[in-house]
């Protein structure tokens, strides 16, 4: 198997029968993502972290004095001639303009960042080798000129033997100039001609930037202040500690600002389904609507503000320059086990939701590493498994003291971070094996985010979600509540039954019972394995359904009586139903199976099929069995069956 979850390469567009097709060509961090937003109003991801651009984005933009062009973004581009794997954002690319030819693309316009000119210009002497019409914008105009520079572009035009304009994103004034050199560059006549490239890109560069006369102590402080951040923020030793730090203050963030936002989407939704119950009556209609659908869409709702603030926490960190150093200093540890350094982000997400967690691996410039990311973020040690482990902590080991249960807990989160260690390594090396690139990064500066990228992270995060994800949140609930409420076939129930009595005759108790042959063995009944099927919807619902099993109301708020009962239960022969060995083999289970159709869904959207979904559903239930069998057989070996 190969990865896929990355965009595509984009196929060849089709020759232009209007508008003429204009592309943005650059090396990641030169700001073309910026220039296209302004060229276009649209909202491409503006960072400052080597393949952000995940996307070939396209918008028509208007030419002075009349006529359209078709204005496409092309991810970024170390080179056109150095081998590169092409499910990369620069494979995308390059295979976007190698696809397409000259026939097709009437303009390239590369993107060149006037504080790495040198870098840019290499970028520029493969372009004119190819027999494609060129524009060379040279942007951060702002930023070189606070540092004392000014770019000769008469000089560096007369060189390059195409047009040069120098501008900055953030200026208004940068659009009509932009579009004025696009259109008299697609009217020119001789769009190909130039001389032969026979000079050093560092050289011209050294030729054609010249320190200012009036050039201030403002430059230069600036200078040092980022050499003084970057001592300490990459120090070999407090690097990493920073680092760890400014992780963990944004995780908290997230939550501790999205959680009021869920809380209060949760309560309308509460609110909502008061007001619409009573018109439903008190049959399955009520409950289908109440339980089912509006369910469902309380579940997307309460995971919307925590994909919307880490949108904008991870845009603070990249905007400012910081990601890249981060990623930079964890990126050798990671590579023990076949990830990257951009991937500790989601890693470290995963411990509190998948959902942000899986988001969060757009950062992942490598699509291999990427789909090995997302397939070991549902094996982090996430918030909603808190309350399962809980009761089962209550349940099986009651005589046991604190000390005792919080190393139980301690022990959960560490397996659940070494198997995510383990089975990247796995990964690496059989399902999505591949060529690693290797860290590829250049420091950006330090810089202020803007206000109007931060509002379109917010808008796009959200309706991306709920577009891509709540769907299918919405639909899974809904099969969910069949299996828990619609009776099998044949089943009976007496007026005024209870919904213990439901769920026993329901079509998920005759799933759990034919399952009993495969979980037997891991000590399961029926019971467990209806537990298991409705913590599918959330894990933190098995706690509630085995309440409802059991006849008990309110167990998430206090499992307690919950505990007693599964303690208290007995088989057929009068031994205990559910041992000590069948809880260390629930909790083992518990701690590899993706018993979340949250974390399907936005793993289903962000490798963009059912593929890689399905594939996570497999490998963690069969490695989740794997280890309840190992760890209920050694259990019962040492007298605890």
């Amino acid at each position: 198997m190969t990865a896929d979850c990355h965009t595509p390469a984009a196929p060849p567009p089709a020759a232009p029968t209007g508008a003429p097709l204009v592309v943005l060509v650059g090396r990641p961090n030169a700001g073309k993502s910026a220039l296209y937003n302004r060229l276009t109003g649209g909202d491409a991801h503006v960072g400052n972290f080597p393949g952000i651009t995940t996307d070939v984005l396209e918008g028509a933009v208007a030419l002075p004095g009349g006529g359209d062009a078709r204005l496409v973004d092309l991810p970024g581009v170390y080179s056109l001639d150095a081998a590169v794997d092409p499910a990369t954002d620069e494979g995308v690319a390059r295979a976007f303009l190698s696809r397409a030819g000259a026939d097709a693309v009437a303009l390239v316009v590369q993107v060149v960042d006037g504080n790495r000119l040198g870098l840019g210009l290499r970028l520029t002497r493969e372009l004119l080798a190819r027999p494609v019409a060129l524009l060379v914008v040279v942007t951060q105009a702002d930023v070189v000129h606070a540092e004392g520079h000014e770019i000769d572009r008469e000089a560096l035009e007369g060189v390059l033997g195409v047009p040069v304009i120098v501008v900055s994103a953030k200026d208004p004034g940068a659009k009509p100039t932009v579009l004025a050199a696009v259109r008299e560059r697609l009217a020119s006549d001789d769009a190909t001609a130039r001389p032969e490239a026979d000079w050093d890109p560092d050289a011209l560069a050294l030729d054609v930037v010249s320190e200012r006369h009036d050039a201030d102590a403002k430059a230069r402080a600036r200078r040092a202040r980022t050499e003084r951040a970057d001592a300490w923020l990459l120090h070999p030793v407090l690097g990493p500690i920073v680092f760890v730090s400014i992780m963990a203050a944004t995780f908290a963030a997230v939550f501790l600002v999205a959680d009021p936002a869920s809380g209060a989407l949760g309560a309308a939704i509460a609110a909502l389904a008061a007001t619409v119950g009573p018109w439903l009556g008190q049959g399955w209609l009520r409950s289908l609507v109440v339980d089912g659908v509006l369910g469902g869409a309380g579940t997307v709702l309460g995971f919307m503000p925590q994909i919307v603030v880490l949108g904008v926490a991870i845009e603070l960190l990249e905007s400012t320059g910081y990601l890249a150093r981060g990623a930079f200093l964890v990126d050798r540890l990671l590579r023990t086990a076949g990830l990257g350094g951009r991937s500790f982000v989601p890693l470290l997400m995963g411990n509190a939701c998948a959902i942000p967690a899986i988001t969060a691996t757009r950062i992942v410039r490598n699509p291999r590493e990427r789909l090995a990311t997302i397939l070991v973020v549902p094996l982090m040690t996430c918030s909603a498994r808190i309350p399962t482990y809980a009761l089962l902590v209550a349940a099986f080991f009651p005589r046991q003291g604190s000390l005792f249960r919080a190393g139980v807990f301690v022990g959960l989160y560490f397996a659940g971070v070494a198997l995510a260690v383990v089975a990247a390594a796995v990964l690496r090396r059989t399902a999505v094996r591949g060529r690693g690139l290797p860290m590829v990064l250049e420091m950006p500066a330090y810089r202020a985010p803007e206000p109007r990228t931060l509002a379109r992270v917010v808008v796009r995060s959200a309706r991306t979600f709920l577009h891509d994800v709540g769907r299918t949140i919405v639909v899974a609930s809904v099969v969910l509540w069949c299996l828990l409420n619609v009776p099998q076939p044949g089943a009976r129930f007496a007026v005024g039954a209870s919904a213990g009595e439901h769920i026993e005759h329901s079509v998920a108790a005759a799933v759990g019972r034919g399952l009993e042959p495969v979980t037997r063995p891991l000590g399961f009944d029926w019971r467990i394995n209806v537990g298991l099927i409705g913590s599918f919807g959330a894990r933190e619902l098995m706690v509630s359904t085995l309440g409802v099993i059991f006849g008990l109301e309110n167990a998430t708020e206090d499992p307690s009586p919950l505990a007693a009962r599964l303690r208290d239960a007995r088989a057929a022969d009068g031994r205990p139903a559910y041992p000590i060995a069948t809880g260390l083999a629930l909790l083992a289970f518990f701690v590899v199976a993706c018993q979340c159709m949250s974390t399907v869904a936005v793993i289903r959207r962000e490798t963009r099929g059912w593929r890689w979904p399905l594939f996570t559903l497999a490998y963690t239930y069969a490695l989740g069995w794997a280890l309840a069998l190992l760890v209920h057989r050694l259990a019962v070996g040492v007298g605890l069956g």
